[in-house]
């Protein structure tokens, strides 16, 4: 798969792959908030996706999603976080550092740095409250900054965010509104760069354009799961999701 992600051709098998990944990683995202790409990277690079063109796909669909999203719940104010522009201003600087550990970083390096970030997250949300932890409302521009490097990097925002928002005691409706604002405005600026990076090739314009039919699907699937979920529940999925997800992507980079 990874001379199809470099070529423009496109067989219907891996396509079907990829819209399948994608579809699967947006009802994540559309559920919990923020997610898809911890699924579908680790997903990509297990089928020998280049990591390069998973990212810069990613970041596309990471956009189309957040603005479905936005756009089938209406402006939702009350539902977004006082601290949401704190964490995209403060994200966007962060983008630079993840963007250039990208470009001079090995699939394996990716990989291993990635699930060690995912997992020590996981383990950490699973073992203590995080509502106890010390984090105060000043440390969002920390979190932010941390956010948008991982983003830059992996297209992987969301855990510092998923810190500060358990943290901050955030309601599920909370965390799916903010971070589809976080990711709309973050996006922009991300999409462009891997733009003009040469990374959008015919192969992941097709990609891309196959996937948005699944991605409207997951968004409406999604939506309705989130507002059934428990507070309670709601967090410890997460949690687990990512102990999951950090293992698969440390089991990659030692293969």
């Amino acid at each position: 798969m990874t001379e199809m992600a470099a070529s423009g051709f496109v067989s219907l098998h891996d396509l079907a792959a990829v819209v399948g990944i994608v579809f699967v990683a947006a009802l994540v995202r559309s559920t919990f908030g923020f997610g898809d790409a911890l699924v579908a990277m680790p997903l990509l690079l297990l089928v020998d996706f280049d990591h390069l063109a998973a990212v810069a796909l990613l970041a596309a669909t990471s956009l189309v999603t957040a603005s479905v999203i936005l756009v089938a719940e209406g402006p939702g104010r009350e539902r977004v976080a006082p601290n949401a522009w704190i964490l995209i201003g403060s994200a966007l600087p962060g983008l630079g550092l993840g963007l250039w550990f990208l470009e001079v970083s090995s699939v394996s390096r990716v990989s291993g740095v990635l699930g060690g970030t995912i997992l020590v997250v996981g383990v950490l949300g699973m073992m203590a409250d995080p509502k106890r932890w010390p984090i105060r409302p000043w440390s969002a521009a920390l979190f932010g900054l941390l956010a948008g490097s991982l983003g830059g990097a992996f297209n992987v925002h969301g855990p510092p965010l998923v810190v500060f928002g358990t943290s901050r005691e955030w309601s599920p409706q909370v965390f799916r509104s903010t971070f589809q604002v976080y990711f709309l405005a973050v996006g922009l600026p991300l999409v462009l760069v891997h733009g003009l990076s040469g990374r959008y090739s015919m192969a992941v314009v097709v990609q891309l354009v196959s996937c948005l039919p699944v991605i409207g699907l997951a968004s409406f699937l999604g939506g309705r799961l989130n507002r059934k979920i428990p507070v309670t529940s709601f967090r410890r999925s997460v949690y687990a999701m990512l102990i999951v997800l950090g293992i698969v992507l440390f089991w990659k980079a030692g293969g």
